[in-house]
């Protein structure tokens, strides 16, 4: 495993001993899953040492090596299947979260034996009906005296049965202030034992072979309010503010299997003899495992740069975001590509590859699907990058009657706005960017006018078919202006608008 250079010693020490530790046993995970039996005995040879702790403080028994060290266990273990996601959901599925909004109570009760490996734990938020849209979950969570009385159902919850520790979000109130205020959701730590907790059902999957995940039935359960995690009512906030460590978890346990399928896929084409040579030196598999590299490089950059900042105090959204959608996507692409790479023999059991691929396909629907990255990319994203996505302001060069990018535009003098003027803005702007609205700040920047003045003047010309306005649905306002040809004709004569290059030859032009 290749360290970053703001690695300490101890998690280059870390990498190396959970990279050793997977070569030797390596080969009882692949096993396991030939038996579609889960590891039982090599996941107590990992508890045994430590790893489970990576994230934990020294104070409660752990490593205290931060979200680096977690991320550095979860890509080593990643590599011994499924047992990188009991590791990974015990991180996210209970003990951040124990250690942000625990009580010194519940921290000392719990994260020293998780962090020795003997708490297993689980995210319980997906229900039947509720997956992405996790607000609307119905499963009930009643007080009555010193407990909470729980009812309800949950369904895709990873080490269900093998987890001790479950985190649960449960509604506790259905006000519809509360609901307006995301206050209606409570949290709670539901251990395996208690009465009327059950599973309900283990899935059959298309990948994770061996590893139990499934249904949740939760018959009147009764859990003690010392179970519950924050106030009542903090269930949302609970939930929301380790979204981004589960994020950048998920995507270092998808450079494991990324990394075993690129390895295998230079195993099998450099003894692949075809046509008197390796496929390896056919240039398509050259192109091929080329790009796996850059795809592996830049998947393991951006999730150790999101865990540099989460160990910093960042909350490091888009880093996190970016790095789950990332890597999550090239495990998918990777896996495919090595398995073309080897052809038949990539498709066949016989090699880990197809477990790989098969595997893939789940990480860009956990935590959080892909889609719903891509959301939160694009309107955190375009918040977070204002100053960098700064608009050119696009004017005529008058020696080259052609549009050049401007940043530094002094804004004009406050002056009487008439249709006239903004009539002939319009038309330069549409000199300079044909096919555009002009938005109303725009044209305040040129005219030394309000926005408000703008809109009001831009409707006019509408109503004498001069201007066309697009009017933003959610504020019911003016938001943009182009000029009509009516318009244009109006602004400026017809020779204003043309352009021609210098090598047109002119007999060609009407």
């Amino acid at each position: 495993m290749e360290a970053f250079p703001w690695w300490s010693s101890r998690h280059i020490e870390l990498a190396k001993e959970i990279e050793e530790f997977a070569d030797e046993h390596a080969h009882e995970a692949v096993k396991a899953l030939w038996k579609r039996k889960y590891p039982l005995e090599l996941l107590d040879e990992v508890c045994r040492r430590g790893w489970f702790g990576a994230l934990i403080p020294e104070e409660y028994g752990g490593l205290g090596l931060g979200a680096t060290g977690s991320c550095i266990a979860a890509e080593g273990l990643g590599r011994l299947g499924t047992i990188a996601h009991v590791y990974t959901t015990t991180m996210f599925g209970g003990t951040e979260q124990i250690m942000l909004f625990g009580t010194e109570e519940q921290k000392e009760r719990w994260l020293p034996r998780i962090a020795k490996g003997e708490l297993k734990g689980a995210i319980v938020i997906t229900e039947p009906y509720f997956g992405s849209d996790a607000a609307g979950i119905e499963t009930v969570a009643v007080r009555e005296g010193d407990e909470y009385v729980i009812t309800g159902k949950k369904r895709f919850i990873t080490n269900a049965g093998l987890a001790d520790l479950y985190m649960l979000y449960a509604r506790t109130s259905d006000s519809p202030e509360d609901r307006a205020r995301y206050r209606h959701l409570t949290a709670f730590i539901v251990e395996k034992g208690m009465e009327g907790f059950s599973v309900e059902r283990v899935n059959e999957l298309c990948g994770w072979d061996g590893l139990q995940n499934g249904y949740l039935n939760l018959d009147e359960v009764r859990v003690p309010v010392d179970n519950r995690l924050g106030e009542e009512g903090d269930g949302w906030r609970i939930m929301v503010s380790g979204l981004n460590y589960e994020r950048t978890l998920v995507a270092a346990s998808a450079l494991g299997p990324i990394r075993d399928a690129l390895r295998y896929a230079v195993y099998h084409a450099q003894r692949r003899v075809q046509f008197n040579q390796p496929t390896i030196s056919f240039q398509v598999n050259q192109f091929r495992i080329a790009d796996m590299i850059a795809k592996l490089k830049t998947a393991r950059l951006l999730t150790y740069y999101a865990a540099y900042l989460l160990d910093r105090g960042e909350e490091a959204v888009l880093e996190a975001t970016a790095a789950k959608l990332y890597a999550t996507e090239v495990m998918e692409e990777v896996t495919k590509t090595a398995v073309q790479v080897m052809g038949g023999d990539g498709w066949m059991k016989f090699y880990p590859v197809e477990q790989l691929y098969r595997d893939a396909k789940i990480f860009p629907i956990i935590g959080g699907t892909n889609e719903v990255m891509k959301i939160i990319l694009f309107r955190q994203g375009l918040r977070a990058l204002r100053e960098e996505l700064k608009p050119p302001v696009m004017l005529i060069d008058p020696e080259l009657n052609a549009p050049l990018p401007h940043f530094k535009v002094k804004p004009a003098e406050p002056a009487e706005l008439t249709e006239d003027k903004l009539l002939e803005t319009l038309a330069e702007y549409y000199k300079a960017n044909p096919g555009l609205y002009a938005t109303l700040e725009e044209l305040a920047l040129r005219l030394g006018a309000k926005p408000e003045e703008i809109a009001k003047l831009a409707l006019e010309l509408e109503k004498k078919g001069l201007a066309k306005t697009y009017i933003d649905p959610r504020r019911k306002a003016v938001k943009m202006v182009r000029p009509t040809y009516k318009g244009l004709k109006k602004a400026k004569p017809l020779e204003y608008y043309k352009y021609m290059p210098s090598w047109v030859d002119q007999r060609l032009i009407f």
